[in-house]
């Protein structure tokens, strides 16, 4: 994915977990062991503009964000473990917003809930009842779980209203990996997930359109990877930002220092390929390692082609209409030994596969 960093976030939000924008700025807030505070961002640098402290809860584990045009959520229900009893949604009224000081202080009301179906709070580091992503959609607020154990999502709804409830999953789909943020786009009516594989690598994007109800994973969904198997990219906040076609996505400082990207959807490409999961479907290139010729299969269309060397310098660009591609090396002599960054544009999209010729 071609992202844009807007600015660091290290210095009050060095563990972003969520994001959700409006007219131009972000909200965002760090995660377990800070202060019960959330802030205020400047989309075009990343600079803070405001903290706000919830004086009547504290932080145990807040993993996103979300509003309406009334409240503010905060999900407090980061459960790594699988051992805590008291998860909860904080609510907050935005009438409290409107103190544009530097530091302003709010209370919130809490939404307390607990998994019908988990059984057991035996401390289980696989367990499959963490939650880091949340959105709103007309009158609920839908929780996105995180499962450690089985590495799909369940989805459960909650009521806007202050008070304790037990709630059951009414959907789940298989996204191979651990959901950590999601944001609807309510014009387009696309939802977005993020999260990343094993290891804080590999991460990835859903988008899911044409869904029935609320049932998300009924319509079209749509996997973009966004990292690789090398880099550690701990992403976790996205929101959608002006339209549906911009994203902004923030990551945590353990791994890459904490920032805030921007990315045009439409420009999205693919930096890597995950473990399990294959692209050939859509693009075949072969063989690897090359050595005389690489050759290019394509289900849909390749409109154009680009090959970087390693230190991103464009080598080779063509553009042509067809589905195979043959690329001979006596024919380019500027193709010397060494590893290679191949851009392959279709119909579908942009897919990017990282190579080695000898």
């Amino acid at each position: 994915m071609q992202a844009t960093p807007k600015g660091p976030l290290f210095s009050f939000a060095g563990e972003s977990s969520g994001l959700y924008y409006e007219n131009g700025i972000v909200w965002t807030h760090n995660d377990s062991g800070n202060a019960a505070d959330f802030f205020k961002v400047d989309t075009a640098s990343g600079a803070l503009i405001q903290k706000v402290s919830v004086t009547n809860f504290p932080n145990i584990d807040w993993e996103d964000i979300t509003a309406d045009s009334n409240f503010i959520y905060i999900a407090d229900c980061g459960n790594n473990n699988g051992t805590r009893t008291d998860l909860k949604i904080l609510k907050i009224d935005r009438a409290q917003l409107t103190n544009t000081a530097a530091v302003i202080g709010v209370t919130a009301q809490a939404i307390n809930f607990v998994y019908a179906d988990q059984t057991s709070y035996a401390s289980n580091s696989s367990n499959n009842y963490d939650c880091e992503a949340i959105l709103s959609m007309n009158g609920a607020i839908y929780l996105f779980t995180k499962d450690r154990g089985d590495f799909q999502t369940r989805v459960y709804r909650l009521p806007k209203v202050a008070g304790s409830y037990t709630v059951s999953p009414y959907t789940s789909y298989n996204v191979n990996g651990k959901i950590t943020g999601a944001d609807y786009h309510r014009t387009k009516k696309e939802v977005v997930l993020i999260g990343y594989m094993a290891s804080n690598k590999n991460s990835f994007l859903y988008f899911l359109n044409d869904f029935s109800g609320d049932l998300f994973f009924s319509g079209n969904k749509r996997r973009i990877e966004i990292g690789n198997a090398v880099n550690d990219w701990q992403t976790e906040g996205v929101t959608y930002g002006v339209n549906a076609n911009e994203l902004f996505i923030s990551c945590e400082t353990s791994y890459t220092t904490a920032t805030l990207y921007n990315s045009n959807k439409t420009n999205m490409i693919v930096l890597g390929q995950p473990e399990n999961y294959d692209y050939n479907y859509l693009v075949n290139i072969y063989p690897i390692p090359a050595e005389d010729q690489l050759i290019i299969e394509s289900k849909e269309a390749i409109l154009e082609m680009e090959l970087k060397n390693s230190g991103g310098q464009v080598i080779l660009h063509e553009l042509m209409n067809t589905d195979r591609l043959r690329i001979d090396f006596d024919d380019h002599p500027q193709l010397k030994s060494g590893f290679y960054f191949i851009q392959i544009k279709t119909l579908f999209g942009i897919c990017v596969r990282k190579l080695m010729i000898l």
